[in-house]
């Protein structure tokens, strides 16, 4: 039931900038945050998790955070979640140099022993080097062979990889060992969790000598050892759902934590239907520019900008003086 009190509309957010041993510097202008020194590795661009929650910057609700208006108008900004806080995370990231190879837990583990969710993700690969890759799975054949090769210093010559390109999607589900490495930047769509166990950090130290914490004994827990890397691809899609009238519709991941659709818009106003009952649209911007007008305003949605539509706006007016690529995530 809708809450009468709520006066419901899109909402823009202002990036959480997370600082990372692999993080870099170039998407910071992006942002606006070329004054930070530190490398930026990871930009939470819409969060309902307690480590980090987003901030609302437009309308009557500016200041307020999306955990506030979750609370308050939970039928508009949530529907029918499968967590009771918003439960999809956002992200952009810049991994300047390599990640740790790591593994995220399912839900069942992750509520069991976190006290948190899994995660499953995927990446919208932004740019890359021109023979780009990612570490994806592995050739341990049981968590024995996996605790031997941790043993010995073997893990890297047990690790899968697959090659990217910018444009791609690749779908990480929980329980799947992976990494980005250096010279990636990615769009990342998440289980709201924030639950990592590191494998692998390729021998890397600090200042002291010392190597950053592993999770050695929670990653052979959960990790998949039936994984060939490419075990989930029948939740990757490249389906054409719409191009006409000047707008490319595709649905790129369908899962069952979120799906995600790549829309490019040409010149012009485009009406938009919000993709399903009991769930916001999440719009995020990944070139061009262009404004999301409703019956009550407008709101402007560029690159690096997120958009969460609320579930009462049935549909919404896409103005585009050029052109624009957007991501449409629902759950």
């Amino acid at each position: 039931m809708t809450n009468s009190s709520c006066q419901a509309y899109p909402l823009k957010f202002r990036p959480i900038p997370q600082e990372r041993i692999w993080g870099g510097h170039q998407l910071k202008a992006w942002f606006g945050l070329e004054h930070i020194e530190a490398p930026i590795g990871e930009y939470w661009i819409l969060s309902g998790h307690p480590n980090a929650t987003s901030t609302i910057i437009n309308g009557p609700m500016s200041g307020k955070t999306l955990s506030d208006v979750v609370a308050k108008c939970p039928a508009e900004y949530l529907g029918r979640s499968p967590q009771p806080r918003f439960p999809l995370l956002i992200k952009y990231l810049e991994a300047a140099d390599d990640l740790s190879v790591q593994v995220h837990p399912d839900d069942e583990y992750a509520l069991k022993n976190e006290g948190d969710y899994g995660k499953t993700e995927a990446w919208y690969i932004l740019g890359c080097r021109s023979n780009g890759q990612v570490v994806y799975g592995h050739h341990f054949p049981d968590k024995s062979s996996y605790q031997l090769a941790v043993a010995h210093g073997t893990v890297e010559d047990c690790l899968g990889y697959e090659g990217i390109q910018p444009g791609q999607v690749v779908f990480v589900p929980s329980r799947t060992l992976h990494a980005l490495l250096a010279g990636t930047q990615v769009i990342e769509i998440q289980q709201t969790s924030d639950v990592t166990y590191r494998v692998y950090d390729w021998n890397r130290v600090d200042t002291d000598g010392k190597g950053r914490e592993l999770h050695v004994e929670q990653a052979g827990n959960v990790l998949d050892y039936t994984q060939d890397g490419g075990q989930c691809e029948s939740t990757l899609v490249s389906e054409v759902v719409w191009d006409k009238d000047g707008v490319l519709c595709e649905r790129l991941v369908v899962c069952p934590y979120f799906t995600l659709e790549r829309w490019v818009l040409q010149s012009g106003q485009h009406e938009v239907h919000r993709a399903k009952a009991g769930s916001p649209d999440i719009l995020i911007g990944v070139s061009g520019m262009g404004y999301v007008i409703w019956g009550e305003g407008e709101v402007d949605l560029g690159r690096a900008e997120t958009v969460l539509i609320p579930t009462t706006l049935d549909a919404y007016i896409l103005t585009v003086p050029k052109s624009l690529e957007v991501l449409r995530v629902t759950y």
